[in-house]
Protein backbone atom coordinates (compact mmCIF):
# COMPACT_ATOMS: atom_id res chain seq x y z
CA UNK A 1 0.00 0.00 0.00
CA UNK A 2 3.04 2.34 0.83
CA UNK A 3 5.34 3.37 -2.33
CA UNK A 4 8.67 1.84 -0.97
CA UNK A 5 10.86 4.45 -2.61
CA UNK A 6 8.71 7.51 -0.95
CA UNK A 7 6.92 6.10 2.17
CA UNK A 8 3.77 7.46 0.75
CA UNK A 9 0.20 6.43 -0.60
CA UNK A 10 1.01 5.55 -4.88
CA UNK A 11 -1.73 7.64 -6.84
CA UNK A 12 -3.29 4.02 -7.41
CA UNK A 13 -4.04 3.26 -4.15
CA UNK A 14 -5.03 6.96 -2.95
CA UNK A 15 -7.45 6.57 -6.17
CA UNK A 16 -8.46 3.43 -4.49
CA UNK A 17 -9.37 4.40 -0.89
CA UNK A 18 -10.94 7.32 -2.31
CA UNK A 19 -13.69 4.98 -4.65
CA UNK A 20 -14.17 2.80 -1.29
CA UNK A 21 -14.44 5.37 0.91
CA UNK A 22 -17.40 7.04 -1.57
CA UNK A 23 -19.01 3.57 -2.08
CA UNK A 24 -18.98 3.58 1.87
CA UNK A 25 -20.49 6.99 2.27
CA UNK A 26 -23.27 6.41 -0.77
CA UNK A 27 -24.25 2.82 1.44
CA UNK A 28 -24.40 5.21 4.70
CA UNK A 29 -26.87 7.98 3.04
CA UNK A 30 -28.94 5.49 1.82
CA UNK A 31 -29.01 2.79 4.90
CA UNK A 32 -28.07 4.75 7.49
CA UNK A 33 -31.57 4.64 9.15
CA UNK A 34 -31.55 0.25 8.67
CA UNK A 35 -27.50 0.17 9.99
CA UNK A 36 -28.25 2.32 13.42
CA UNK A 37 -31.48 0.11 13.54
CA UNK A 38 -29.28 -2.68 13.51
CA UNK A 39 -26.74 -1.41 15.94
CA UNK A 40 -29.20 -0.50 18.20
CA UNK A 41 -30.69 -3.85 18.51
CA UNK A 42 -27.66 -5.37 19.19
CA UNK A 43 -25.53 -3.18 21.17
CA UNK A 44 -26.62 -3.37 25.07
CA UNK A 45 -24.32 -0.55 26.29
CA UNK A 46 -26.16 2.20 24.39
CA UNK A 47 -23.52 4.68 24.92
CA UNK A 48 -21.60 2.68 22.25
CA UNK A 49 -23.86 2.95 19.06
CA UNK A 50 -22.09 5.97 17.87
CA UNK A 51 -18.99 3.91 18.21
CA UNK A 52 -20.00 0.66 16.86
CA UNK A 53 -21.58 3.15 13.91
CA UNK A 54 -18.34 4.82 12.80
CA UNK A 55 -16.84 1.27 13.19
CA UNK A 56 -18.79 -0.28 10.38
CA UNK A 57 -18.17 2.65 8.48
CA UNK A 58 -14.57 1.72 8.35
CA UNK A 59 -15.24 -2.11 8.15
CA UNK A 60 -17.47 -1.08 5.15
CA UNK A 61 -14.34 0.88 3.05
CA UNK A 62 -11.98 -1.75 4.33
CA UNK A 63 -14.42 -4.37 2.85
CA UNK A 64 -17.04 -3.04 0.32
CA UNK A 65 -19.92 -5.29 -0.55
CA UNK A 66 -19.46 -7.63 -3.17
CA UNK A 67 -20.80 -6.31 -6.73
CA UNK A 68 -23.36 -9.82 -6.74
CA UNK A 69 -25.09 -8.97 -3.26
CA UNK A 70 -29.39 -8.14 -4.32
CA UNK A 71 -30.50 -8.25 -1.25
CA UNK A 72 -28.33 -5.25 0.60
CA UNK A 73 -30.35 -5.08 3.60
CA UNK A 74 -29.45 -8.66 4.08
CA UNK A 75 -26.02 -8.30 3.63
CA UNK A 76 -25.93 -4.79 6.08
CA UNK A 77 -27.68 -6.65 8.70
CA UNK A 78 -25.36 -9.85 8.80
CA UNK A 79 -21.90 -7.59 8.34
CA UNK A 80 -23.35 -5.33 11.15
CA UNK A 81 -23.90 -8.57 13.93
CA UNK A 82 -20.34 -10.34 12.85
CA UNK A 83 -18.73 -6.41 13.50
CA UNK A 84 -20.56 -6.61 16.77
CA UNK A 85 -19.80 -9.61 17.72
CA UNK A 86 -16.27 -9.42 16.51
CA UNK A 87 -16.44 -6.16 19.12
CA UNK A 88 -17.72 -8.69 22.18
CA UNK A 89 -15.14 -11.10 21.31
CA UNK A 90 -12.28 -8.59 21.20
CA UNK A 91 -13.42 -6.65 24.43
CA UNK A 92 -13.71 -10.23 26.55
CA UNK A 93 -10.66 -11.11 25.34
CA UNK A 94 -9.05 -7.77 26.65
CA UNK A 95 -10.49 -7.97 29.70
CA UNK A 96 -9.68 -11.47 30.29
CA UNK A 97 -6.07 -10.51 29.30
CA UNK A 98 -6.34 -7.67 31.72
CA UNK A 99 -7.95 -10.02 34.96
CA UNK A 100 -5.27 -12.59 34.25
CA UNK A 101 -2.27 -10.30 34.80
CA UNK A 102 -4.35 -8.71 37.25
CA UNK A 103 -3.85 -12.05 39.34
CA UNK A 104 -0.72 -12.52 37.90
CA UNK A 105 0.61 -9.93 39.33
CA UNK A 106 -1.25 -10.12 42.97
CA UNK A 107 0.14 -13.47 43.42
CA UNK A 108 3.99 -12.56 41.94
CA UNK A 109 3.30 -10.06 44.80
CA UNK A 110 2.30 -12.30 47.26
CA UNK A 111 4.70 -14.93 46.58
CA UNK A 112 7.83 -12.68 46.90
CA UNK A 113 7.46 -11.10 49.67
CA UNK A 114 4.22 -11.38 52.25
CA UNK A 115 4.85 -8.95 54.12
CA UNK A 116 4.14 -6.62 50.83
CA UNK A 117 1.32 -8.08 50.36
CA UNK A 118 0.24 -7.21 53.59
CA UNK A 119 1.11 -3.65 53.10
CA UNK A 120 -0.62 -3.48 49.65
CA UNK A 121 -3.95 -5.23 51.36
CA UNK A 122 -3.74 -2.65 54.13
CA UNK A 123 -3.42 0.18 51.40
CA UNK A 124 -6.57 -1.20 49.68
CA UNK A 125 -8.48 -0.90 52.63
CA UNK A 126 -7.44 2.49 53.45
CA UNK A 127 -8.24 3.76 49.68
CA UNK A 128 -11.98 1.81 49.98
CA UNK A 129 -12.64 3.73 53.09
CA UNK A 130 -11.35 6.83 51.61
CA UNK A 131 -13.71 6.41 48.61
CA UNK A 132 -17.03 5.48 51.18
CA UNK A 133 -16.24 8.68 52.52
CA UNK A 134 -16.32 10.86 49.32
CA UNK A 135 -19.25 8.77 47.46
CA UNK A 136 -22.98 8.53 47.97
CA UNK A 137 -23.38 4.51 49.78
CA UNK A 138 -24.70 3.15 46.61
CA UNK A 139 -21.74 4.18 44.32
CA UNK A 140 -19.27 3.35 47.44
CA UNK A 141 -20.78 0.04 47.68
CA UNK A 142 -20.76 -0.83 43.79
CA UNK A 143 -16.84 0.74 43.66
CA UNK A 144 -16.04 -1.97 46.59
CA UNK A 145 -17.45 -4.62 45.03
CA UNK A 146 -16.33 -3.99 41.38
CA UNK A 147 -12.68 -3.72 42.12
CA UNK A 148 -12.45 -4.43 45.77
CA UNK A 149 -13.99 -7.90 45.17
CA UNK A 150 -13.33 -7.79 41.28
CA UNK A 151 -17.33 -8.48 40.70
CA UNK A 152 -18.18 -8.04 37.37
CA UNK A 153 -21.62 -6.11 36.44
CA UNK A 154 -23.46 -8.85 36.29
CA UNK A 155 -23.14 -10.52 39.41
CA UNK A 156 -23.10 -7.04 40.98
CA UNK A 157 -26.96 -6.25 39.73
CA UNK A 158 -27.94 -9.98 40.87
CA UNK A 159 -26.62 -9.49 44.63
CA UNK A 160 -27.78 -5.86 44.76
CA UNK A 161 -31.02 -6.71 42.84
CA UNK A 162 -30.55 -3.92 40.20
CA UNK A 163 -30.39 -3.88 36.62
CA UNK A 164 -26.71 -3.58 35.19
CA UNK A 165 -27.24 -0.21 33.25
CA UNK A 166 -27.77 0.97 37.11
CA UNK A 167 -24.62 -0.69 38.75
CA UNK A 168 -23.07 1.09 35.27
CA UNK A 169 -24.27 4.20 35.89
CA UNK A 170 -23.18 4.41 39.58
CA UNK A 171 -19.74 3.08 38.47
CA UNK A 172 -19.63 6.21 36.31
CA UNK A 173 -20.76 8.70 38.62
CA UNK A 174 -18.66 7.25 41.28
CA UNK A 175 -15.59 7.31 38.66
CA UNK A 176 -16.53 10.93 37.83
CA UNK A 177 -16.97 11.93 41.36
CA UNK A 178 -13.52 10.50 42.29
CA UNK A 179 -11.56 12.06 39.29
CA UNK A 180 -13.26 15.88 40.35
CA UNK A 181 -12.40 15.09 44.03
CA UNK A 182 -8.71 13.83 42.85
CA UNK A 183 -8.37 17.10 40.90
CA UNK A 184 -9.60 19.30 43.76
CA UNK A 185 -7.02 17.85 46.01
CA UNK A 186 -4.19 17.97 43.47
CA UNK A 187 -5.42 21.71 43.02
CA UNK A 188 -5.16 22.26 46.98
CA UNK A 189 -2.01 20.53 47.45
CA UNK A 190 -0.08 22.72 45.04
Amino acid sequence: MFDAGEGMLSSDNRTEIHQRVRLAAEVFDKYSDDIRAIIHFHVRNKSKVDDVFQDFFVSLVRNPIPSHVEDIKAYLYRAVTNDVIDIRRQMRNRRDCIQKYAEAQKSDMIQEDPQNGFIQAEATKKMFRLIEGHLPKREATVVAQRYGSGLSTTDMAKKMHLDKRSICQYLSKARRRMRRFMSESVGDAK
